[in-house]
């Protein structure tokens, strides 16, 4: 590996971490922050939802411009504003400057996550690049686990703007890292069909719009990404009510309970690539599926009497996100050399929109906090179903891709054309 791309994927792995850092890292706060705010918990959770609307919107902004003026381009202005809204969080004295503050994380994190995913695809072959999302999805799915643990350690010691500093610092170092060590890259040019090798244009966004919206492997593993992350959001954000109201943990044990199960998820983070090598992508995902469905049928059978148990099955599920996630967006994104910053925007919008949409709707279903997230891991099967039709489709083994992809609309790879490794 070149030492230019070798230097620059700590910073790449970096811009990941910060979306799930500040939906989860706060956390354990939420009871003293209500009481700082004087406010309920309903008005604490709009600061989540208002989070993630405005990384799902901003990937949609965020790609085009990554497309146009380079990825280290958008991965300064992202950490910037992330930046931004973490110190106007350490000062906030009121809700309406808080929210103002979580839109600024919002929009941020979407600009530095479309940068890394689309970095990936620029440097990389379909399954270098696919390997390496893998890992970067895995630690994506990591960080909702663990940041809860920093985050009650944090706010124990300093109080919950502790966490909103520890973003900012974080943030301000992966800038300077990001400025000195990610080369500008972009998607290449595109030869349009007819032309003379040395006459290249760029598509249009509305013409990338419909090869990537048509496209049935990006639209079944995007789907499959915004199922996961439903079950991972459902999870995350019962799983505070379950551990300290229910089982009357303190902060510091359910950052514990909550950390416990992330080293679990970290550690088939590093597995899930091997699986893949093992078995191919869409049987590890199948895997990861089977397993979230055991979670949820497990979630069921957990009483009211017994909360604590819901750690227990809960972590199959976590186990089988950590081998979904990365996968899936490796395979949303193979297609897409030639626009791989508009198409990890509109994958990455679908997860965190789509994702949130399902977390907030199973709980209208009026179920207990058990049998809400156990719907939620339970929605999945809707992705296994999906799979499964696409293998049909083309069998366990269909020949490899001819070559790599980085081509005019015209010459847009069928799914056929672009099955690798199961």
């Amino acid at each position: 590996m070149p030492t230019s791309r070798q230097s620059a994927l700590p910073v790449i792995f970096a811009l990941v971490l910060l979306s799930p850092l500040a939906i989860d890292i706060y956390l354990p706060s939420l009871p003293e922050m209500a009481s700082v705010f004087n406010t309920d918990d309903a008005a604490l959770q709009l600061t989540i939802s208002l989070f993630m609307v405005c990384m799902g919107v901003g990937q949609l902004l965020a790609g085009p411009l990554s497309d146009q003026f380079g990825r280290r381009f958008t991965a300064l202005l992202g950490t910037g504003l992330y930046v931004a809204g973490s110190a106007a969080g350490i000062t906030s004295d009121n809700l309406e400057e808080l929210y103002t503050a979580r839109a600024l994380q919002g929009l941020g994190a979407a600009s530095c996550a479309v940068s890394a995913f689309a970095w990936v695809r620029d440097h990389f072959s379909a399954i270098e690049s696919g390997r390496w999302i893998s890992y970067m999805g895995g630690m994506i799915g990591t960080i909702p686990m663990l940041a809860p643990l920093l985050g009650g350690l944090l706010a124990t010691q300093w109080g919950w703007s502790a966490n909103f500093t520890f973003m900012a610092l974080f943030g301000g170092i992966i800038f300077l890292s990001a400025l000195l060590l990610m080369d500008n890259s972009r998607p290449p040019a595109l030869k349009k069909k007819g032309t003379s090798g040395t006459d290249q244009e760029r598509e249009s966004v509305s013409s990338q719009l419909k090869q990537i919206l048509s496209h049935q492997q990006f639209l079944t593993y995007s789907l499959t990404g915004m199922l996961t992350m439903g079950a991972i959001l459902a999870y995350a954000t019962n799983a505070p009510f379950v551990a300290m109201r229910l089982g009357g943990l303190d902060e510091f044990g359910f950052a514990l309970a909550f950390g416990a199960l992330g080293l679990l998820q970290l550690v088939a983070s590093f597995l899930a690539p091997e699986l893949v090598s093992a078995v191919g992508r869409r049987s590890t995902i199948m895997i990861g599926i089977m397993l979230a469905l055991v979670g949820g049928w497990g979630l069921l059978a957990v009483q009211i009497s017994d909360p604590l148990w819901f750690f227990l099955p809960a972590a199959a599920g976590c186990i089988g996100f950590n081998l979904i996630f990365g996968t899936a967006s490796g395979l949303t994104l193979e297609p897409f050399k030639h626009c791989s910053g508009l198409a990890a925007a509109i994958d990455g919008c679908a997860r965190m929109t789509g994702g949130g949409i399902i977390a907030s709707a199973v709980k209208l279903a009026g179920f207990d906090v058990f049998d809400t997230v156990a719907l939620s891991y339970g929605l999945l099967l809707i992705a296994l179903v999906l799979v499964l039709l696409e293998i049909k489709r083309h069998g366990f083994a269909p020949p490899a891709a001819k070559r790599e992809y980085s081509i005019s609309s015209s010459e847009l790879p069928s799914d056929g054309d672009l099955w690798k490794q199961g």
